[in-house]
């Protein structure tokens, strides 16, 4: 992302006061908005809270609300909840199209009291904007999973669906799996995961199917999770693939499939990933100490002991240690043979 320079900026605020110092109504509220965003950019807050409070007194249909939005996520930066309560407010109060349900969204997440914060999700739904209502509808339902508001939750993510946006609906859709399998509605969840993975998107869709894989192994579908965990791996996600290539390794070493589970595990160390390359590394070596191959579960130990894994670096010293005394005295019997 290119950021605008300080030359940039400084000459943007020279074009803007004269705008703003101006008679011109219909020009002073934009320069004063613009004014504030670029003091934003070089760290001056007073600066900027001057200058959105100047477009927000101007009452401009667009610029005061935008203004209001903008300060009421500065004051909030800010520790100000109260000033960024306040400004939400103001643009809620403009009605305006755009502006208005995304403060309301904002005026949500910032409210302590639930029934607050649902007031103004409820208020952004009601308004049908296209982005705003499905993220409020989306952000009411967590809430109201948190409340033990299973039903209402469900409701929720279910207006997040039905409105089929591009991320909200599968986001809803995921959210409204893990509600249903907790509530031991294991079909209802498999089709909540299904409209997930069927949004093909990027993120949401490779959770939704590590989900299912779950799932499906809770249901000792054994063949459905491995489909579901090999669909993951063959997307590449940065994060959910690992997640379903060990999952995958788990599923196939419980299942005597060795082969099956080694190239699981390798498929994890090769990622690289932070956490799961590590757990797998470990994972491995276990599985390897089982078939009788010390010297490859050695190796394994090895690569989670130097991942600094706080975990797997700690469990697989111990196996080390244990595997290094036994090999040690596998040689040593193997010293006294005839």
């Amino acid at each position: 992302m290119t950021r605008t320079s300080k030359s940039e900026i400084e000459a943007a605020e020279r074009s803007c006061r004269p705008e703003i110092d101006s008679a011109q109504a219909a020009q002073t509220p934009k320069a004063a908005f613009n004014l504030g965003v670029h003091c934003e950019d070089r760290g001056d807050l007073a600066g900027a809270e001057r200058a959105y409070r100047q477009a927000i007194a101007s009452g401009n249909a667009d610029h005061a609300p935008k203004a209001a939005v903008n300060l009421g996520v500065l004051c909030e930066g800010r520790g100000d909840f109260v000033g960024a309560e306040e400004a939400f407010q103001v643009a809620i109060d403009s009605g305006h199209a755009d502006f208005a349900p995304m403060a309301a969204v904002n005026l949500g997440v910032l409210r302590d009291d639930r029934d607050g914060a649902e007031r103004a999700y409820q208020l952004a739904i009601d308004s049908g904007h296209a982005d705003q209502a499905p993220k409020a509808a989306v952000n009411l339902g967590v809430l109201r999973e948190r409340r033990g508001d299973y039903v209402g939750a469900e409701q929720a993510y279910q207006v997040a669906i039905d409105s089929g946006h591009r991320d909200m609906a599968p986001t809803a859709a995921v959210n409204l799996g893990v509600l249903r399998e907790r509530g031991g509605d294991l079909e209802g969840a498999e089709q909540a995961y299904r409209l997930a993975i069927d949004s093909r998107h990027t993120d949401r869709a490779p959770k939704a199917a590590v989900n299912l894989g779950v799932l499906c192994e809770r249901r000792e579908d054994f063949a459905g999770a491995e489909l579901a965990y090999r669909v993951v791996i063959d997307s590449g996600h940065a994060d959910q693939a690992p997640q379903a290539a060990v999952n995958l390794g788990v599923l196939c070493h419980g299942r005597d499939d060795f082969d099956g589970a080694e190239s699981a595990f390798q498929l994890v160390i090769a990622s690289g990933h932070a956490d799961l390359a590590p757990k797998a590394a470990f994972n491995l070596a276990v599985l390897r100490e089982g078939q009788g191959d010390l010297a490859g579960a050695q190796r394994a130990c090895q690569l989670a002991i130097d991942s600094g894994h706080p975990l797997a670096a700690s469990c697989a010293r111990e196996m080390m240690t244990e595997l290094q005394r036994r090999s040690g005295a596998s040689a040593a019997i193997c010293d006294r043979t005839p």
